[in-house]
């Protein structure tokens, strides 16, 4: 894993602990976070805030349950976003 994964998957740690509230409890990367208290709504509104703060757009198609599964599956959508930007630039 490289040091720029870390970086994704920690700000991604943060919004969604601050997002769901956890109360402090840090989040293990494979936890549920629809177990958690993901809602749809909440759902929204962290993809909007990882939008900004990791300066990627997210196709709306990746507003999913199952992309939001996770911090890793949530790390593993940005990833896919990026990858997909930087080959329509190519």
């Amino acid at each position: 894993m490289s040091t720029a994964d870390e970086s994704v998957r920690d700000v991604v740690r943060k919004l969604v602990e601050d997002q769901l509230n956890v109360g402090g409890r840090e989040l293990d990367p494979d936890d549920d976070l629809w177990n958690l208290g993901m809602t749809s709504l909440s759902c929204m509104g962290l993809m909007l805030n990882l939008e900004d703060a990791l300066d990627v757009e997210l196709p709306t198609e990746l507003l999913q349950h199952e992309t939001f599964r996770s911090v890793n599956t949530i790390v593993a959508a940005i990833d896919g976003a990026r990858e997909e930007d930087a080959s329509t630039l190519a």
